[in-house]
């Protein structure tokens, strides 16, 4: 499998208003179960509603306006993209992407807790090596094996299926 080239992050940065772990992940995520599909017109189910929503539409080009992109609550990051023919793949993130896109989370969330109690150079010193930390993992998950970052099936799992998931 190849990767998405470099511009459609950038692309999906633009749409999405800000660099992020999870955001890259969709993109990931879409590019993938796209090419799978050998990039024929789909329509996408998302299972959670979060940022890679972004990313899975730039990729996809399944788009919650023109009602081909479902978000459904099943607190999952998962992805069903299905095909006219009815031809479906289910990709999934694994629990090794989800750690990585965390670490970010970690790092951003300690440093909004503690910001308002850092002098300006502090704060600042921070702030750059947060963006730093974001700039390396972003390269990460720009270039990792899909098999590192996701799991694919041809059929929706059932707990999908009927809610329980």
């Amino acid at each position: 499998m190849g990767l998405p080239p470099p511009q459609l992050f950038a692309e999906i940065y633009e749409i999405h208003g800000h660099r992020c772990p999870m955001s890259t992940l969709g993109g990931r995520l879409g590019f993938a179960a796209k090419e799978k599909l050998a990039g024929r017109e789909a329509r996408a189910t998302y299972f959670i509603d979060t940022c890679a929503a972004d990313g899975i539409s730039v990729m996809t080009g399944c788009s919650r306006a023109a009602g081909t992109l479902q978000i459904v609550a099943r607190q999952r990051h998962a992805l069903w993209l299905q095909d006219a023919d009815g031809l479906g793949l289910f990709a999934e993130l694994s629990p090794s992407a989800l750690q990585l896109a965390n670490t970010y989370r970690t790092l951003d969330l300690a440093f909004q807790k503690e910001e308002a109690h850092l002098s300006k150079p502090e704060r600042q010193q921070r702030l750059t090596a947060k963006e730093l930390f974001l700039e390396e993992l972003l390269q990460n998950l720009w270039t990792l094996p899909d098999d590192e970052l996701m799991n694919f099936a041809t059929t929706l799992p059932a707990d999908l299926i009927d809610g329980r998931g």
